[in-house]
């Protein structure tokens, strides 16, 4: 039984196509349950684009078995070696001809009324280019294990609201959006790809879902939609999950904050720097594509400004407390790109 409250009876008036894309590998153990989910769905959806990594499992079967009898239509792309989650996803997004992008990971369930929910919302404020949903957690048995993937992420109410003024300081300063939880607009395509790949030598390649909601948010708005619209599930073999599950699902805000103290100083100069260069990838990206407005590039620019004064910073020991300290004042600083007092602290300690 899916969890997380009853339909809402919700239905989209069909004025947009809605494509799911999925990435699979090695999921057969989970896939058929996935896949049952979306032939439930109250609104169905209108294409099914599924990219496979290569499995040697069985999941190609369960694929090709399931498109021969799914009410719509099904794409299977076959890779012919393992390329990774985020090329297959991209993949996926450009061979998808939906006007709705929703992601879908082979391993969770959707509630019944998942794409009719966000396709509704979506239809009632077309300048929305992403919407995301809350998830409920389970186990590899399918039992709920946690109310709130927001909760355990450290979401709170009071960054729902400040989401809704600016989703771009949020996004930039933390992880707030799993991909499996978002729809966006086929408008965002031509800047989200090609996926960047070497942007920065500090970190490895941004994921799919970091880098479509960091664009998205730079164009803004961002819809925060607060039903648990899925069945998030925790396993061993999963491919990204939730890093420290069981401290973030005892004291989610705690551990957040404190990870902002692990890092050296070499590190959050690294990461500092790395976001750095994706925003300034981003800027070209909404130029080349059209999506750039005054707006987007003020919040890039103010974003830029304060990952560069952070980088700086861990070089100027002696101004490191005053530079800190105007960047705590400043309300385009900490408490807009990062933690706020947290994030201040650990770069003074560091």
């Amino acid at each position: 039984m899916l969890t997380g409250g009853h339909s809402t009876g919700e239905e989209s008036p069909r004025t947009e196509t809605v494509s799911v894309v999925m990435a699979t590998f090695n999921g057969a153990e989970f896939l058929d349950e996935q896949l049952e989910s979306l032939v439930t769905q109250t609104q169905l959806p209108d294409e099914l684009v599924v990219v496979d990594d290569a499995s040697t499992d069985g999941t190609q079967n369960l694929l090709r078995a399931f498109a021969r009898r799914a009410p719509f239509p099904v794409q299977i792309v076959e890779q012919p070696y393992h390329v990774g989650t985020s090329p297959n996803f991209e993949e996926g997004i450009v061979r998808s001809t939906g006007d709705l992008i929703a992601i879908a990971d082979q391993d969770d369930r959707w509630r019944p009324d998942k794409i009719a929910v966000m396709a509704n919302r979506m239809a009632r404020e077309p300048d929305v280019l992403m919407a995301f949903s809350d998830a409920v957690l389970i186990d590899a048995e399918g039992k709920q294990i946690g109310g709130s993937r927001w909760r355990v992420s450290g979401f709170s109410p009071g960054v729902w609201r400040q989401m809704a003024l600016d989703p771009f300081g949020p996004m930039l300063g933390r992880q707030v959006v799993s991909g499996c939880t978002m729809v966006f607009r086929r408008e965002l395509v031509p800047a989200i790809s090609p996926m960047p790949a070497g942007v920065h030598p500090a970190l490895g390649d941004i994921m799919y879902d970091r880098w479509i909601s960091l664009v998205a948010a730079a164009v803004g708005p961002v819809m925060t939609i607060p039903e648990r619209l899925i069945e998030y599930r925790i396993h061993p073999g999963q491919q990204i999950g939730i890093p420290a599950f069981r401290l973030r699902r005892g004291t989610p805000r705690l551990a957040l904050h404190a990870g902002q103290f692990v890092a050296n100083h070499h590190e959050k100069e690294g990461r500092a720097e790395y976001y750095l260069a994706h925003l300034h990838e981003i800027s070209k990206r909404l130029e080349a594509s059209d999506l750039d407005t005054g707006d987007s590039h003020l919040r890039l620019h103010l974003g830029a400004q304060h990952l560069a004064a952070r980088s700086a910073i861990v070089h100027d020991r002696k101004g490191r407390l005053r530079a800190i300290g105007r960047q705590y004042r400043d309300p385009d600083g900490y408490r807009r790109f990062a933690l706020g007092l947290a994030t201040a602290l650990a770069d003074l300690v560091r």
